[in-house]
């Protein structure tokens, strides 16, 4: 909900420069609530906000997701928001994950191209950071 009133009160198209992280909450969602918000936006309820871009397009230039490395449907979540906008979620040790988190990364990615499997496991990472 605290992600979507970003959309809901137009503040990546008054701030284009702002990037947002969402951390801590998988990537599973971000397909179903892409379509919704974007739909949303489409019909007349949406019209309270007046946004130039649909909010799809602000999530895909200013958005950064994270993902945990046992999220087997990332590698659709990749087609559909851009390699570039996904990072996997090193919080270890977690309770709710064994010690295996660099093996479950690399199955994960397994399917991935090698360059995307790089942005996913750390080159975004790099990127958005700085460092």
């Amino acid at each position: 909900m605290a992600f979507t009133t970003l959309f809901q009160y137009g503040v990546f198209e008054r701030f284009p420069q702002l990037k947002i992280v969402v951390l801590e909450s998988g990537a599973g969602w971000v397909g179903f609530w892409i379509d919704r918000m974007d739909a949303f936006y489409k019909v007349p309820v949406g019209a309270s906000v007046k946004l130039k871009e649909l909010p799809s397009t602000y999530l895909r230039r200013q958005c950064w997701i994270s993902a945990d490395p046992d999220e087997r449907a990332l590698t659709r979540i990749v087609d559909y928001i851009g390699a570039d906008r996904l990072m996997w979620a090193t919080d270890f040790p977690h309770p709710d994950h064994g010690g295996h988190y660099v093996q479950e990364l690399r199955e994960m990615l397994a399917s991935l191209p090698g360059p995307v499997q790089q942005q996913i496991a750390g080159e975004n990472v790099r990127k958005l950071y700085k460092i």
